[in-house]
């Protein structure tokens, strides 16, 4: 139930965010930015630190971080999650470029 909640989220999220790219954002600056980016760096520290043999801990580790990344979605925010998939991304290239290949399809 739990994983089902966060999966809906997530649709629910990618809908908003289809939406809000149509619509365009062009010199709209974001309350969230900044929040997102330190939220973006927690959640990729906590990604590369859960036991990833354990393909349950895993999933639930990436659909946290896409839980994370929806909120500002749903504040309607495109500026931060974008600030928050950018700093996320960073973070995982510079500290384990094997597993970004690997989640980014690098």
């Amino acid at each position: 139930m739990k994983y089902r909640n966060k999966i809906l989220v997530n649709l629910v999220a990618s809908a908003i965010l289809v939406l809000l790219v149509a619509c365009g954002e062009k010199g709209v600056t974001s309350e969230y930015e900044a929040e997102a980016r330190e939220r973006a760096v927690v959640a990729a520290k906590e990604l590369l630190e859960c036991n990833r043999k354990n393909i349950m801990q895993l999933e639930e580790a990436i659909l946290n971080v896409k839980a994370i990344q929806s909120e500002y979605l749903l504040k309607g925010d495109t500026i931060a999650w974008n600030a928050f998939d950018d700093s996320f991304r960073r973070y995982v290239q510079a500290n384990d470029s094997v597993f970004a290949k690997l989640i980014f399809k690098e």
